[in-house]
């Protein structure tokens, strides 16, 4: 089933269109503040990606570009565990979950520093 809706939505962000903006909402923080959360331009970062275009991607959102296959795999190996061993998900070590706190927080300010090279972070149009 999982596997299924996987499929499904790679198939439905191929079909979607080139402008994610046209079926994803807008960001909050952005609407409200016009600050780049680390989130803004994942929608593209997905569609480039299903499309093959990792240039393009990078140039969304370099982190979620490189969280990527880590995110794949663990939940890959996560969902193994459940369907075929009947196993909770793989933890998250602490150590872990503040370095990663740490490299978002970092990222965040940094996309919203308008100098270069702080200002290649920001996703492009």
């Amino acid at each position: 089933m999982a596997l299924v809706v996987l499929i499904s939505g790679f198939a439905w962000t191929y079909y979607a269109g080139p402008s994610p903006r046209a079926w994803y909402p807008p960001c909050p923080l952005r609407a409200t503040t016009g600050l780049l959360c680390p989130g803004c331009g994942s929608a593209r970062v997905v569609h480039d990606l299903v499309h093959g275009n990792l240039r393009a991607a990078c140039g969304h959102n370099i982190l979620v570009v490189v969280v990527a296959p880590f995110l794949a795999i663990w939940t890959a190996r996560s969902l193994w565990r459940a369907l075929r061993r009947n196993l909770p998900p793989l933890p998250v070590r602490t150590g872990l979950a503040r370095v990663v706190l740490v490299v978002v927080v970092v990222f965040m300010i940094a996309r919203n520093l308008p100098w270069w090279p702080f200002a290649l972070l920001a996703p492009g149009p």
